[in-house]
């Protein structure tokens, strides 16, 4: 997961606004890749959207995982690069905020996965980060490695319809892995019943919210503190399923 450094291309100026306000939010400190807290979850906050359709399947997907003993796992990717995440943020009256940044391309994948016990009783965040874009070969990497820190338990995994998720090649390498994973597909009308994208918005609001950082190091720095803060908090892990309106 090591990254190289960005380029040195010239420096752009974005002026405006620019209130990191992240949604569902905790100040538990980062503690790694480690699962969060086995204890009760707090109340559900209100669900948006009308995805009755794309609840049902998921439904039944729950189902079976508790009938096998499972892990719930919801998986995405997303991406961000040298550029920064515009955010609102507070200044001075009379002083508009300045983002200098390089202007560069210049990209870095994340992968993450959140794990749920059906009874609520524990929830794990694993993550990676890499440059370029995740593909099959990657995305097998991440699954084993996702394996071990289960320690070899059944998952059910729920992702959406990304090429490299029903690549021949993925099918073909699930196909030796019944003994553990069964693979789910999300409704492709409703992203917003993966809590993992919560997950991202949660990290671009805060940590990378106004980044201007010169090297892909210091993005990669960036968003693995985020992504070690939300791995530390159970709450925040329960809080990113109950906003999909989704129980188990």
């Amino acid at each position: 997961m090591d990254t190289g450094t960005g380029g040195q291309g010239h420096r752009e100026t974005h002026r405006g606004a620019v209130l990191a306000n992240p949604d569902l939010d905790d100040p538990a400190r980062a503690a790694g890749l480690e699962q969060a807290a086995s204890r009760p979850p707090r109340h559900r906050t209100r669900p948006g959207g009308h995805r009755q359709v794309g609840e049902k399947g998921v439904a039944t997907h729950k189902k079976s995982a508790r009938r096998r003993g499972a892990w719930i796992c919801f998986q995405d990717e997303s991406g961000f690069s040298l550029l920064p995440v515009v955010r609102a943020t507070w200044a001075p009256r009379g002083q508009t905020p300045v983002l200098t940044h390089r202007f560069s391309w210049k990209r870095l994948s994340m992968s993450g996965a959140l794990a749920y016990r059906p009874d609520r009783s524990e929830a794990v965040f694993v993550f990676g980060i890499k440059e370029g874009a995740y593909n099959t070969a990657s995305l097998i990497e991440f699954l084993t490695a996702l394996l071990d820190h289960l320690d070899g338990q059944k998952v059910t995994l729920i992702w959406d319809g990304l090429p490299a998720h029903r690549s021949a090649a993925m099918k073909e390498w699930l196909a030796t892995q019944r003994h553990w994973l069964r693979v789910e597909p999300l409704p492709g009308y409703a992203p917003d019943l993966n809590p993992m994208e919560t997950v991202w918005g949660n990290v671009k609001a805060r940590e990378l919210a106004n980044l201007c950082p010169d090297t892909l190091d210091e993005a990669h720095t960036a968003a693995q503190t985020g992504l070690e803060r939300v791995g530390s908090s159970y709450q925040l892990c329960f809080n990113f399923l109950d906003h999909t309106g989704l129980s188990l």
